[in-house]
């Protein structure tokens, strides 16, 4: 009866509570008998854990809405889950293409080892600072101090369910940081 005391607050339960949740169990287990009888079974399918890419979902039903580079459905374009290498290598591979113009210095970040943190220059002048994490991740330091040293910075998860860091997405927010 760990179940009624929390209800109920007692330690035990008096006769009356006892007999009202069996009352109640077996009216639930009725409803779900009923339920299941209504709606025949359903064999579970197998799942192709990959997202798919938009091209190849024609004719399927919409999950939801999209955005430039989140939606429940994977873009045809280049984005960090179907490039052929990790995170890390997909955003590096954009820096290295796109900004050559700058240099930047990674490294790990010391409060989390779920964190990367690129910051870029443009000749001596820090002109950008990004942190690569996880959606689990709560730092907010690293943020504060580029505001009070008046730095632009960028944070792009890397397992945000959904989004995607399609490559027009992170140039031309990276761009925009940058350039200010």
């Amino acid at each position: 009866m760990d179940f009624l005391s929390k209800l109920f607050g007692k330690k035990d339960a008096t006769k009356e509570e006892k007999d009202a949740f069996d009352l109640f169990k077996k009216i639930v287990d009725e409803a779900s008998k009923e339920q299941a009888a209504k709606k025949p079974e359903a064999k579970p399918q197998p799942q192709d854990p990959s997202p798919k890419p938009v091209e190849e979902q024609h004719g399927e039903e919409e999950d939801g809405p999209s955005g430039e580079s989140w939606g429940p459905r994977m873009p045809a374009e280049e984005n960090q889950f179907n490039f052929n290498g990790s995170y890390i290598e997909y955003f590096e591979k954009i820096f290295n293409e796109d900004f050559p113009e700058y240099r930047y210095e990674k490294e790990r970040s010391r409060y989390s080892s779920k964190i990367t943190v690129y910051t870029f220059y443009k000749g001596a002048k820090k002109a950008l600072v990004i942190e690569l994490m996880s959606c689990s991740s709560e730092s907010k330091s690293l943020r504060s101090k580029c505001a009070a040293e008046g730095v632009p910075y960028l944070r792009y998860y890397y397992d945000y369910d959904g989004w995607w860091n399609t490559r027009a997405y992170v140039v031309k927010r990276t761009r925009s940081a940058v350039e200010g």
